[in-house]
């Protein structure tokens, strides 16, 4: 019996890209491959008995070369697919990229055709499941205004989406100072008027002043709540309808459920 190999990568893009180049690279037969990407807090999610872990250190040489043979051997649409999906909080994501671009190089651009195969399926799933929470948080996302004009947000996504929303941001607000920044992963997407955005991790970052507002901002949420507060017409009030467009789990980072 073959020992199958795992490879170990970041949770990342391109930690998993770089993975899927050496897996392939390897002509172990893919059967005897997995992907795995680190868990939080551990280096392993399940260990396996009669396995074979490899490290792998990220290479973005590596994980160019892979998103372009996605790119031109399968298509754009596959492509951005594979990022989104690479952004999620499905356990088991890299393997199912893998698995997913074994079809794709196989098939080409018709793999986007394929939603009875299982793996293709999936795929489609965690993506949709990525673009509805982006969808939510362009129309949830709150921003304070700080002592200093800066804009500032805190917000707690399943899914690591920081980058794929701040493009929309950056495009209403140009001539903003704004940070937002991911609770859950200290991740702070900063713009800056005249400079592309930039994405950082940011492991020590002050919560509790990121919360501190200046006078003028304490006066409009003070505006907005009683807004809030009386716009509903209270015999047509839907707790379940409201919990529907606007999930609980989101609640918690918005002005208007603040009190």
């Amino acid at each position: 019996m073959d020992m199958k190999r795992i490879y170990l990568c970041d949770n990342s893009i391109d930690g998993i890209f770089t993975a899927i180049y050496l897996a392939w690279s390897s002509r172990l037969g893919h059967s005897n491959i997995k992907i795995e990407e680190k868990s939080e807090g551990s280096k392993y999610s399940n260990i396996e008995l009669f396995a074979e872990y490899m490290a792998v250190d990220t290479d973005y040489t590596l994980s160019l070369k892979v998103a372009k043979s996605i790119r031109d051997k399968i298509s754009e649409e596959a492509y951005e697919m594979v990022c989104r999906v690479a952004l999620s909080d499905h356990l088991g994501k890299a393997d199912l990229i893998y698995r997913f671009l074994i079809i794709g190089f196989a098939i080409g651009k018709r793999i986007t055709e394929h939603l009875s195969n299982e793996v293709v399926n999936t795929m489609f799933r965690v993506n949709k499941n990525v673009n509805n929470e982006v969808h939510h948080l362009l129309g949830f996302v709150r921003f304070s205004e700080q002592e200093n004009g800066l804009l500032t947000s805190i917000i707690h996504p399943k899914n690591n989406v920081l980058s794929l929303i701040t493009p929309h941001f950056a495009d209403r607000l140009p001539q903003e100072r704004f940070l937002i920044y991911d609770g859950d992963r200290n991740l702070a997407a900063l713009h800056v008027p005249g400079s592309p955005w930039i994405l950082a991790e940011v492991p020590n970052i002050d919560q509790d002043r990121m919360k501190e507002i200046s006078i003028r901002e304490d006066e409009y949420r003070d505006l907005w709540k009683a807004f809030f507060n009386h716009i509903a017409i209270k015999e047509r009030i839907n707790p379940k309808l409201q919990r529907n467009n606007l999930p609980l789990r989101f609640r918690g980072d918005m002005t208007e459920f603040n009190h």
